[in-house]
């Protein structure tokens, strides 16, 4: 067998034992057949896979059967590669109006499938570049940045802690027998992975939880621009994890998140509390208000990436402050760390915030970049939120 067989042979069952395949044998068997059939260089006729798959003689009157199946397997691979397979190596498509398959790889894929299997050095290094962070700004301090929107989180009686949001890894074995760290982005919290298992128990001798996360681009680069306002005052700052937060953690503390939707982890009902939920799946970001629901889609192109990026604010009732930067990919929150650190841009946001008359409030920015590079921000809309947080904040 070529390595290339190999590959397709363990992608057929990824997919064969996916989800979308789980409950429909017949596409499995028929999937099976004209990968085999594909890996030898035959293209089978409809009464061979009528015969073959079916066991069934060949019968003019019957030939549209094998089309309705193969028009079904093709809707089938598609859901699949669009939800659980969206990172797989090895692509199946079925051409229309044809009964072989056509095996597309992924380089950008197989680069992302090495680097989940290296996660636990990606962990480290994501630490010790947090720590080059701090430590820079320690040694070089810089004069803070005045913005006066920052002033309560400066000024008022309590410590503020920052939590950067990290990725959640589990552990599990690979088609091959290797046993490696993996991600998959329906699964983002231990809640997640006891949930999963309980639809899949037949991967619970395959699946285990792990103690590794690891946080991506956007928390050092947003720490980076924010120590810039902390940069020589008596700021009393502390930092953490999701992973290692609860919401008890900030009775006598502000908040300040930094992260990915994924990544909220026991936060995840407050934001949605604020109207603001994120469906991983479709990456679609729902944007809800007393009159009116919004969505926004996070496409990208192959030259161009969208991010539709949000920031909530609100005050507590004894003066603690909560401030959330949230997106789905790096850009959305390097571009909105960076907006608000600079002091003309949240000029003429305290405009927006003046004629709101209100500080509690929640916003949504699209971002677009390239190559995890933002280049353009712009504020869509501004939305206050309710004065009484008392069912949203502890």
């Amino acid at each position: 067998m070529t390595k290339d067989h190999k590959h397709i042979r363990q992608a057929l069952e990824r997919v064969t034992q996916s989800r979308v395949f789980s409950k429909s044998p017949v596409n499995q068997e028929l999937l099976k057949y004209l990968v085999s059939c594909s890996l030898k260089g035959e293209t089978p006729k409809e009464f061979q896979i009528a015969a073959d798959v079916f066991g069934k003689k060949y019968d003019p009157d019957k030939e549209i059967n094998v089309r309705v199946y193969m028009h079904n397997l093709r809707k089938k691979l598609k859901e699949y590669h669009a939800q659980e397979g969206q990172d797989d190596e090895v692509i199946f498509e079925l051409p229309k109006g044809q009964y072989s398959l056509n095996f597309k790889h992924s380089p950008i894929k197989s680069l992302k499938k090495k680097v989940y299997r290296f996660s636990p050095m990606l962990f480290v290094a994501s630490l010790i570049v947090l720590f080059s962070v701090l430590v820079f700004h320690f040694l070089f301090p810089v004069n803070p940045v005045k913005i006066d929107f920052w002033n309560n989180f400066l000024s008022n009686d309590f410590p503020t802690r920052m939590v950067l949001g990290d990725h959640y890894f589990f552990r599990g074995d690979l088609p091959s027998g290797e046993t490696v760290t993996m991600r998959d982005n329906q699964i983002n919290s231990d809640m997640d992975f006891d949930e999963y298992m309980k639809l899949h128990p037949e991967l619970m001798e395959h699946r285990e939880k792990s103690s590794l996360t690891y946080i991506n681009n956007q928390a050092p680069l947003g720490l980076f621009y924010l120590m810039q306002l902390f940069g020589g005052e008596n700021f009393d700052l502390e930092m953490d994890y999701s992973s290692r937060t609860v919401v008890d953690d900030f009775r006598n503390r502000n908040l300040l998140f930094i992260g990915s939707f994924k990544t909220l982890q026991q936060l995840k009902s407050t934001v949605e509390k604020l109207g603001l939920v994120y469906q991983i799946e479709k990456t679609l970001l729902q944007y809800h208000t007393p009159d009116s629901s919004l969505t926004f889609d996070n496409r990208s192109t192959p030259y161009l990436s969208y991010e539709h990026a949000t920031v909530a604010h609100f005050a507590v009732p004894d003066g603690r402050r909560v401030l959330f930067f949230l997106c789905d990919q790096d850009i959305g929150n390097m571009a909105l760390t960076k907006f608000f650190t600079d002091r003309n841009r949240m000029k003429a946001f305290a405009k927006e915030l003046a004629n709101l008359g209100t500080t509690n409030f929640k916003a949504v920015f699209e971002v677009k970049g390239e190559n995890r590079t933002d280049f353009d921000i712009r504020l869509i809309r501004v939305d206050a939120l309710p004065t009484d947080i008392a069912e949203i904040w502890p």
